[in-house]
């Protein structure tokens, strides 16, 4: 394992990133990435819309299914993402069903009770360790499965050492977010932990607004810092603050 590691971390030292693009039946194409520094990401974004407009031609890219692995290096102080695997389609946008709102659109108090909802009942889910219930709450293009769900659930609970409870902290709403899969509301949600033994969590949740009261997970994207990790590097709030944005 440790000389595929450093293999790896060789390649990405060496220059971009390789990326392949692979024809998926049925679905469209996946470009994958297998390892990157997190900085690397929104260059390595950046080139994948090149070649997903490239393949696509005249017509419009879709992006879908977005995964990959994260840890965090701690010998140089960064987050590596392995195995990054984006999905992407072409479309019509004469015959497109997803409309965007209006550039001025405004989330009411009923929007955004049912979106801090439905994020809250994902979080209870995912603290339980409920896989089925958590991937019946996602965006269905981003093909979840029970066990994919079950991993999520295990990596959010795998440093807790006592009982607590995650909060849904409403970062912003956004209107046809130009790199979300399609035009629409959007919510972005933060994660927030009292668990003992989590020390924070970085990145987030993106909530698709399907209709008035009807929500999906178009992205999920949190990672939780185990306080073990902070005492033994003896890391202060503002050092784990910039961890997370690295």
């Amino acid at each position: 394992m440790a000389t595929i590691f450093v293999a790896a971390l060789l390649a990405a030292a060496s220059g971009s990133p390789d990326i392949k693009i692979e024809v998926v039946p049925g679905r469209g194409y996946a470009a994958t990435v297998t390892f990157i520094d997190a900085n690397e990401f929104t260059p390595v974004i950046d080139r994948i819309k090149l070649l997903a407009a490239e393949k696509c031609g005249k017509q419009s890219v879709r992006f879908g299914r977005y995964f990959f692995d994260n840890q965090i290096d701690v010998a140089r102080g960064v987050t590596v993402i392995k195995d990054f695997r984006q999905s992407f389609s072409c479309f019509d946008p004469a015959t497109d069903p997803y409309k965007p709102v209006p550039a001025d659109w405004k989330a009411s108090a009923a929007d955004v009770a049912a979106a801090t909802q439905f994020v809250t009942r994902f979080l209870t889910y995912l603290d339980a360790g409920n896989a089925r219930a958590l991937a019946a709450l996602m965006d269905p293009q981003l093909e979840a499965t029970t066990e994919e769900m079950n991993r999520f659930s295990g990596e959010a609970k795998m440093h807790q050492t006592g009982t607590g409870s995650f909060t849904a902290r409403l970062d912003a709403w956004l209107n046809n977010p130009p790199d979300a899969s399609y035009p629409g509301a959007y919510a972005f949600f933060s994660v927030l932990s009292s668990h003992p033994g989590i020390a924070g969590t970085c990145g987030g949740i993106l909530v698709y607004r399907v209709a008035e009261g009807k929500y999906q997970i178009s992205q999920y994207d949190v990672r939780y810092v185990s306080q073990k990790l902070i005492d033994e590097e003896g890391m202060s709030d503002e050092e784990l603050d910039r961890l997370c944005r690295r």
